[in-house]
This record gives structure tokens, sequence and C-alpha cells, in this order.
């Protein structure tokens, strides 16, 4: 997870009971969001490319500074 991401939410968050296995709401709130002109379809679409494109942007920037930090250590 970025590290601005948990930044945040320790600065904003709060933890709430998790969602029920059966989805609770979550049909319903897609409908309202439907009714409001949202294409869902699309907006999870985005939502899975755009998540898991920061989730490569972070373990490469991971795996970029435990190469430094070796690299660091090997020399020392």
């Amino acid at each position: 997870m970025p590290e601005k991401t948990l930044l945040a939410f320790a600065e904003h968050g709060t933890v709430k009971p998790p969602m029920p296995k059966d989805g609770g709401d979550a049909e319903e709130v897609l409908r309202r969001f439907a009714a409001a002109g949202v294409d869902v379809d699309k907006l999870a679409a985005t939502l899975q490319v755009d998540g898991a494109q920061s989730f490569v942007k972070s373990w490469a920037e991971l795996l970029q500074r435990i190469s430094e930090k070796g690299a660091a250590l090997a020399t020392a």
C-alpha cells in the first residue's frame, strides 16, 4: 500500500466493521449510483486498472529501495 495512503488513513481514517459476507447494501448503492448517471461498469474497470497501476508502481519503488540499500550495505 502506498505510504501516502497509510499516512492519510492514520490521520483521517477510522476502522469500521467489515462488509457483510453477502455484500450488505452494495447492490442498492450501485443501483443509486447508476440512477444518478454513473457508468458503474466503467467506474469499476477504471478503479481496477488504477489500483493495479498504483500497486505496481509502489512495488517497483520498494524493490528499487531494497536494491539501493543492498548496494549501500555491500560497499560499507
